[in-house]
């Protein structure tokens, strides 16, 4: 605890970084295990994990955007696109395997249209994910800059 400064809500000295109450109150654990069995078989195993206090949690960084969903709807798109320029129903007529990938795709627009739509969804969420990246920075940034109060549980900014 930092005891030169307080709290400006209730003049406490006893506050300190969020970041600092945040990995206090953290425990990481690995602990391996060894057993016998009731056959007389040997056993072993391994655990980890980690555990947090209230205060931990309360203090905890912002969590990150993730880009999982524009990645797996970019790709599932990609995917659904080559899909429809490169197959043939084996028992449609209308369908040869000798056709250009731009004729596969009109000849399969449906499945086409619906790989594009998948990429347009992606991008969109592409683009949500980049504001959403700018905003956790800036909340980033205002974590460490806040400090916890152990006399009146509130939090403020400094610097």
């Amino acid at each position: 605890m930092n005891m030169s400064m307080q709290c400006p809500r209730c003049g406490s000295p006893h506050i300190q970084r969020m970041a600092v109450a945040h990995t206090d109150g953290t425990q990481h654990f690995q602990a391996e295990h060894i057993a016998f069995t009731s056959n007389g078989q040997f056993a072993q195993g391994s655990s980890h994990g980690s555990q947090a206090t209230l205060l931990a949690q309360h203090c905890a960084p912002p969590s990150p955007p993730s880009p999982m969903p524009f990645v797996v709807s970019l790709g599932l798109g990609c995917a659904v696109v080559y899909h429809a320029s490169t197959s043939c129903d084996v028992f449609e007529r209308s369908c040869r395997l000798d056709m250009s990938a731009v004729a596969m795709l009109a000849h399969n627009w449906k499945e086409a249209l619906a790989g594009l739509g998948l990429i347009a969804v992606g991008w969109l969420l592409m683009k949500a994910w980049h504001i959403q990246a700018k905003d956790y920075s800036v909340a980033k940034d205002q974590w460490r800059k806040t400090w916890f109060c152990h006399g009146c549980g509130q939090s403020h900014q400094r610097g």
